[in-house]
């Protein structure tokens, strides 16, 4: 239960987390992976004509995200009880081999393969000489896969300035994406460390409580700002900046917020499998 890493002892771990994917996930990343047929079914039934290819695209990119927050509480379920967890703590590697592992199932192993099996599921429905499918996935104008193509966008813009940043900043608002993703996944992972039952919906409903909370304490700090020099600065803000600085100040710091959102869960989640009591 030490803190060193061995390449092949990693190997293990990794091997015997596959082998524990099908008995301790496998069902539900079936039921996941199935979701474009039923959004397939559904769409025959009530008898639509089309369903874009975008559209079905970022519906499987949702359900393999689903997939990823849903994997640490479902195949490392057992880590964080008392008793049980203690089968977790003997396995011979250390913590950091186990730590890593859970990692890699938990944003790439399970998320991968929902993502893979509702592609090869559209793929055949889409090959199908009826229903909504009329064109492949990888039709659409936004991307596949893996990256969105946000310069075509630019077609919805409402201005030319719309569609420059859109075209420019392409590369900016897939970094955010990946790193909202990633913030979000392990932020999961942390509570599936903390929460003993029902770690997925506990986590959701703590994410609504406090955004309530918040709600409600900021709401009057606001009013309050209403004629506040902060506001007369913000509203100043396009004199003081061109639009290219403020978007560069933009994307600069929700990228930082970003990246210390995935270093704090990450140090948290360390934290707790570390410190963990059995």
């Amino acid at each position: 239960m030490n803190n060193t890493f061995d390449w092949n002892r990693f190997c293990k771990v990794v091997s015997k987390d596959l082998r524990n994917l099908w008995p301790m996930f496998g069902t539900t990343m079936l039921i996941l992976a199935a979701l474009p047929f039923a959004m397939w079914l559904f769409l025959a039934v009530v008898g639509a004509d089309t369903m874009p290819a975008d559209v079905r695209l970022f519906a499987i990119e949702g359900v393999a995200a689903i997939a990823a927050i849903m994997a640490p509480s479902r195949m490392y379920r057992t880590w964080n009880l008392r008793g049980e967890g203690i089968y977790f703590a003997m396995l011979p590697a250390s913590k950091l081999e186990k730590f890593c592992s859970a990692l890699i199932y938990s944003l790439i192993v399970c998320p991968l393969a929902v993502y893979l099996g509702s592609l090869v599921i559209d793929m055949v429905l889409t090959a199908l000489p009826f229903g909504p499918y009329d064109r492949w996935i990888w039709e659409g104008k936004m991307g596949f896969p893996f990256t969105l193509n946000f310069a075509n966008l630019g077609d919805y813009a409402d201005s030319l300035e719309g569609e420059v940043m859109f075209a420019q900043y392409g590369g900016m608002l897939n970094l955010l994406f990946w790193l909202g993703y990633i913030g979000s996944v392990m932020m999961f992972f942390f509570t599936a460390t903390l929460f003993r039952r029902h770690k997925v919906l506990q986590t959701i409903l703590w994410l609504y409580v406090i955004e309530f909370v918040l709600t409600i304490v900021l709401i009057p700090v606001f009013i309050s700002w209403g004629d506040s020099s902060i506001v007369q600065w913000i509203e100043e803000l396009p004199e003081r900046m061109d639009a290219d600085q403020i978007l560069n100040w933009f994307f600069g710091l929700n990228i930082a917020f970003n990246v210390l959102l995935i270093a704090l869960f990450g140090w948290l989640s360390w934290r707790r499998l570390d410190r963990m009591a059995y």
